[in-house]
């Protein structure tokens, strides 16, 4: 009966990741991106590990607040601003530049806020990132296209579309979504 609790009473009681949830999290993600034939060699770039690691972390504290990595705080869900957090973080480390690298430059990530300086000077001014569109040159070559989209009565609406990187200036903001 000590397990019991009252589900209504843990969802309205949140919180933060701890600071040992996060050093468990760093040691376990640690073991998993080892070389199992050198210790001391990692199985990924470093860059790629620091970009996943809110996300683990994230992963990591559920699991053991839902007692699947052992005991902590057992049945307290992780408050949502971490979750947000998290996900903002791997946003903002540009995965496009990490499936493109062919492009120097891969430019925004969707849900990125840009600021749009292209031919259709109508429609300067700043842009959430809606989608990315990646087209074959003939050459053989990728280049990716941007539709740039504002939020209106809480519903996406694109307004340029098709726009190149050299048109748009990315900012340090981000959007989880609509």
């Amino acid at each position: 009966m000590e397990n019991t609790r009252i589900h209504a009473e843990a969802a309205e009681s949140e919180a933060r990741i701890s600071e040992a949830e996060k050093e468990q999290a760093a040691y376990a993600l640690a073991e998993l991106v080892r070389s199992p034939s050198d210790p001391d060699t990692l199985i990924m770039p470093g860059a790629d590990v620091e970009a996943i690691r809110p996300v683990f972390e994230l992963g990591w504290a559920m699991g053991v607040r839902h007692g699947h990595t052992g005991p902590a705080l057992a049945g307290v869900p992780v408050d949502r601003g971490t979750v947000a957090r998290a996900f903002v973080l791997l946003l903002s480390e540009r995965p496009a530049a990490r499936t493109a690298p062919d492009l120097p430059d891969a430019g925004p990530v969707v849900w990125q806020r840009v600021r749009y300086h292209g031919s259709l000077r109508s429609r300067h001014g700043l842009y959430w990132t809606g989608a990315i569109h990646q087209y074959a040159l003939e050459s053989g070559a990728a280049e990716l296209r941007y539709d740039l989209c504002e939020i209106r009565d809480d519903r996406l609406e694109t307004v340029v579309s098709r726009v190149r990187r050299q048109s748009l200036t990315p900012l340090p903001e981000y959007r989880a979504g609509v």
